[in-house]
């Protein structure tokens, strides 16, 4: 019996990866097809010369197709599981924070008159901030929130949210709050609201730091990335790539390198991304071979058996 056990199990898991491989496929026909029909169903901007800015387009819608598609494996995973076990909750309470902020960011600076005259003023140029990026960081943050549901509802084991991740959050939102009446109360021409909305992109670059270190370390402290989907970082390395790529060609078509200067988060969101995301890769594909949740196997065995079993019956 237990031989049969063994060879079901070896048959569950080949088949598992089998599963994963061509969701990997699936999602990355469904991202570059998204960023192709949105980058040549939307208008261009108008600072980029016409064969460069249907690139960009293109990149831009792309990245933002595969950083929004990023959130939906974990939270399917999440849903399949009932559980949470295995997902660190410090990273998705600083994803909230580092979104909220982001959000307001590129809304403000891609939709906002006065923040649009307040950064040419400055830079000389128009920022660089497109539809996609507002978009994206809108969609990153409700989908942040939807992890945070689940977290309060699905099984948690004995996990609970770390007490320094609490003071953290807490000292960033009153640095946020800090600055605000700062630029309320200082004189005009020293700090604007473009200081403001700039300092919560260093807020969102800060925590995209630090947010993954909470992860990586639960990693590495179970030897498993079990509960967390690979699939999120395998779309969040593509899109940090494409996005990077965007914001280079950009600049380097308007001969406008400050567009880094400028939107240091965007530059630096996709060079942490990809930092991190490779660590992950490491320890998913090469450190930890326990990927797959036993429950998950167990349930699909058990699932396979009750619709054998009545042909077993009959036989008999």
């Amino acid at each position: 019996m237990g031989l049969i056990q063994d060879e079901e199990r070896k048959e569950l898991l080949a088949r598992a990866m089998r599963q994963e491989q061509m969701m990997v496929i699936g999602g990355a026909v469904f991202v570059v097809a998204l960023g192709l029909v949105l980058g040549f169903a939307t208008p261009t901007s108008s600072d980029l010369t016409s064969p460069v800015g249907r690139i960009s387009n293109v990149l831009g819608w792309t990245y933002f197709a595969a950083w929004s598609v990023s959130f939906y494996p974990q939270v399917i995973l999440n849903y399949r599981r009932k559980s949470v076990v295995g997902l660190s909750f410090e990273y998705q309470l600083f994803n909230v924070i580092g979104f909220a902020c982001y959000s307001t960011f590129n809304l403000m600076l891609c939709y906002n008159s006065y923040m649009k005259q307040l950064y040419f003023d400055r830079h000389h140029e128009n920022n660089k901030v497109h539809d996609a990026d507002a978009v994206f960081a809108v969609h990153g943050l409700a989908l942040t929130l939807v992890v945070v549901y689940q977290i309060c509802v699905y099984d948690r084991g004995t996990q609970r949210l770390a007490g320094w991740s609490v003071a953290a959050a807490g000292i960033l939102v009153l640095a946020i709050l800090l600055d605000a009446v700062l630029v309320l109360t200082v004189a005009t021409g020293v700090f604007n609201w473009l200081d403001f909305i700039n300092f919560l992109s260093y807020i969102k670059l800060t925590i995209t730091f630090v947010k993954y270190l909470p992860q990586a370390y639960m990693n590495y402290r179970n030897r498993s990335t079990v509960g967390c989907n690979i699939h999120n970082f395998l779309l969040d390395f593509t899109g940090g790539v494409l996005s990077l790529a965007q914001l280079l060609l950009d600049s380097a078509d308007t001969h406008d390198w400050s567009a880094i200067t400028g939107d240091v988060a965007k530059f630096g969101l996709g060079i942490i991304t990809i930092f991190y995301d490779i660590i992950f890769f490491v320890q998913h594909y090469v450190l930890y071979t326990n990927r797959h949740d036993p429950a998950l196997l167990h349930a699909q065995a058990q699932s396979e058996r009750s619709e054998r079993l009545p042909f077993l019956t009959d036989d008999e």
